[in-house]
């Protein structure tokens, strides 16, 4: 016969009895904690879906439920995916979401589109060409549920044009394309409809804001970055509490100090200062940096860097200035996969820096794996800068997405870094 005491330790653990995704997350200093009470940490790849189709990518040589598995395969546990907001602008003022076949024309013209669209169809066969944009990324995201892979929805662009240069308009706000009334309004739309999406786990206000060229840019910098990035960090934890909220900050996302530092935005005239003990939900914000520093060649220096542009965050030593505590996930970085950019400067310290289990910069020390997705995942686009079927050299998947570009590079470098991280 069982005990008394075990019985009721086998009732207690059933109370506990979770499922996946394990959720909703919350954050702990540094750590991003499930509802489990154990640490989680982002390990992904970028699948880009914010291109000028406004769905995701590769549909046309692959179906959902494969890319997807080919994601897996590899032990990522998350991907991340970005929106155009020109997206809900259709939807809320331009009659209604559109379909596949009116979203492929427009994009590549009526003489490309139906063989694409057609491609796409035999791929997918649960799809139509009336099936909207919005249809199929609740398909890709019940895939991503099904294989248990956590999504990061992330608004990527305004218009929906390949990113990111100082002058295609998408770049800081009040730019030609970013109206920040109609962006605050598609991240409280999308923060409401992914709702029903169990893998979103996170939400990320902007990619890659940055210095552009026009008027805009007269106002770049931490203030209106303060701004309009707190204003538009509320209304998405408004209209999804259950969601963490990343945040980026500037120079292309390569750039978090002050914010993660806790110093004056602009001293003398702007002293305000980032302090995340003034947010009611601080305990679901997490900050989110890029590094394309690709052409570094001191590992020492770059990862000093890194640090100090804001995965100071991160930092469990005592300090005496006051700092934002907080997980930091590098949400992009990449390089070609040749045979030999995975060995250089960049790729190889970042590694390190992204596994190391104890990192002692300057006396500061950052202690264990950091969350991270590689861009990117598809070999190809159906249309990126003028060019159909465009080709994609910093991909891991071939151009026609069947397999992985280079598996030299995959065993050599993607592989150990995700089990790394994972340990």
């Amino acid at each position: 016969m069982f005990s008394l005491s075990i019985i009721f330790a086998l009732l207690a653990g059933a109370t506990q009895c979770i499922s996946w995704p394990h959720g909703p997350f919350h954050t702990e200093g540094k750590n991003i904690i499930d509802a489990t009470g154990l640490p989680f940490t982002y390990v992904g790849i970028n699948w880009p879906g914010e291109g000028q189709t406004m769905i995701p990518e590769g549909l046309q040589y692959s179906s959902i439920a494969d890319i997807v598995a080919k994601i897996k395969s590899l032990d990522f546990n998350s991907v991340r995916m970005g929106w155009a907001t020109e997206m809900v602008d259709d939807i809320l003022d331009n009659g209604g979401d559109v379909s596949i076949k009116d979203t492929m024309v427009k994009a590549l013209g009526p003489e490309l589109a139906p063989s694409i669209i057609c491609q796409i169809l035999d791929h997918n066969p649960n799809f139509t060409e009336n099936t909207t944009r919005l249809e199929v990324w609740d398909a890709v995201a019940a895939e991503l549920h099904k294989q248990k892979l956590h999504l990061v929805f992330n608004n990527h662009v305004s218009k929906a044009i390949w990113c990111c240069s100082p002058d295609d308009g998408n770049g800081w706000f009040g730019d030609t394309y970013f109206d920040v009334a109609k962006w605050k309004r598609s991240l409280a739309y999308m923060a409401k409809y992914t709702a029903k999406w169990p893998a979103r786990t996170a939400l990320s206000l902007r990619n890659e804001l940055r210095q552009v060229n026009g008027p805009a840019n007269d106002t770049y910098g931490w203030s209106l970055w303060y701004d309009e990035m707190i204003d538009a960090a509320n209304i998405v934890n408004a209209a999804a509490p259950d969601a963490l909220v990343f945040i980026s900050g500037l120079n292309y996302g390569h750039e978090l100090n002050p914010i993660t530092a806790g110093e004056p935005l602009r001293p003398p005239e702007d002293k305000r200062v980032f302090n995340l003990s003034d947010f009611h939900y601080a305990d679901k914000i997490g900050f989110e940096l890029h590094s394309y520093d690709n052409s570094i060649a001191n590992c020492t220096f770059f990862q000093y860097e890194l640090y100090q542009r804001g995965f100071n965050a991160l930092d469990v030593t005592p300090q005496t200035t006051s700092r934002n505590i907080a997980p930091v996930v590098l949400t992009e970085f990449g390089f070609a996969q040749n045979s030999s950019d995975y060995q250089g400067v960049y790729a190889s310290c970042l590694k390190d820096f992204l596994t190391g289990d104890n990192r002692v910069l300057n006396a500061s020390r950052i202690e264990g794996p950091i969350g991270h997705f590689e861009w990117n995942l598809g070999g190809s686009y159906y249309v990126r800068e003028g060019i159909v079927d465009h080709d994609d050299w910093w991909a891991l998947l071939n151009h026609d997405w069947s397999d992985w570009r280079n598996h030299t590079v995959l065993n050599a470098y993607q592989i150990p870094l995700i089990r790394e991280t994972l340990l």
